[in-house]
């Protein structure tokens, strides 16, 4: 039931789709025009190297062999990739100025693009709480102009959380390829395998942080709660609920990988223009569509829909809604 609520939602606000993209290039031409003035040089430094040529020569032929079936290229590996991993740590130790300031502008730089894109996920999930509350439409500048204060205090505290958060997350992703890669006898099945456990490892760990965080942009633009409340509403759900909430996270997270790898494939990256602000509308719609249903409130699903609370028939029913 959220998920398809979610989805009628988006559909029957689409429109927002192109709004979000526009504002997703704007960040995108930030944060590129920000790399280039302070990254680049490092990072042309590095490329020049020939240690880390041979570094993405290894990787390259690691994934020919793959395609291939090339069993005897897999079984050495990971010796192969260990010594031209040392060969390149070598190679970066002896600039290591240069890679302090690499790491920290990088970092910064990540920190302010998820800010800027946090910032306007804010504002749309102003305009979707807009529509389903009254049905009434907000321009995208002045909902976000108006909720910039509560929205920057937000991610001041989700954006380095969640951000050390998914590097933890990539950091034990990457330490289970590496097992699996050394627990598996057969070298191909092992790089399938671990890179299976990876990829699922990671999208459920997207999907349980989505879930933790569900209720904390609505309680703040909804009920316009403080921070502290916000956390409060967003860390106190039931068992049950938080299995409802992470099924969908999860579905969703698989679906929006598949469409966005299909549609990539199939349009030679053009579809992404479509498939990536959708994604994110989609799990903005799904918080909202959340925080309503298990708050008891009715909303408009569309301009003729509005989904109203089901009367408890006995102490077991859930709640859910209908529309």
């Amino acid at each position: 039931m959220l998920f398809k609520n979610a989805f009628h939602l988006l559909v029957d606000n689409f429109t927002l789709n192109y709004k979000f993209l526009l504002y997703r290039i704007v960040v995108a031409l930030i944060t590129f025009a920000l790399t280039a003035a302070l990254v680049y040089p490092t990072v042309n430094m590095l490329l020049a190297g020939q240690p880390f040529k041979d570094l993405v020569a290894l990787i390259g032929e690691f994934f020919k062999a793959l395609t291939s079936g090339d069993t005897v290229f897999l079984q050495g590996f990971d010796e192969r990739l260990k010594e031209s991993l040392a060969e390149f740590v070598t190679y970066i130790g002896e600039k290591t100025p240069n890679l302090v300031y690499f790491s920290v502008i990088v970092v910064v730089i990540a920190l302010v693009g998820k800010f800027l894109g946090g910032m306007g996920n804010f504002a749309f999930g102003c305009l979707i709480n807009n529509k389903m509350s009254s049905y009434a439409k907000t321009s995208f500048c002045s909902a976000f102009i108006s909720n910039m204060g509560k929205a920057a205090l937000w991610h001041v505290v989700y954006v380095p959380l969640t951000f050390l958060y998914d590097v933890a997350v990539l950091a034990v992703c990457y330490a289970m390829f590496l097992v699996m890669l050394r627990v598996i006898a057969s070298a191909l099945l092992a790089a399938l395998f671990a890179l299976m456990v990876s990829v699922a490892l990671f999208v459920a760990a997207q999907a349980v942080k989505l879930t933790l965080f569900n209720d904390a942009v609505p309680a703040l633009v909804t009920d316009r709660v403080h921070l502290r409340e916000a956390f409060k509403k967003s860390f106190s759900f039931k068992k049950e609920r938080f299995g409802k909430l992470f099924s969908t996270y999860l579905v969703t997270c698989l679906l929006i990988l598949c469409l966005n790898i299909l549609f990539a494939v199939c349009t030679f990256g053009a579809g992404l223009m479509i498939t990536v602000p959708m994604s994110y509308l989609m799990m903005i719609c799904i918080q909202f569509v959340g925080y309503y249903t298990y708050g008891q409130r009715k909303y408009f699903l569309a301009e003729d829909k509005i989904v109203q609370p089901k009367e408890r028939t006995s102490e077991n029913f859930y709640d859910d809604f209908e529309v």
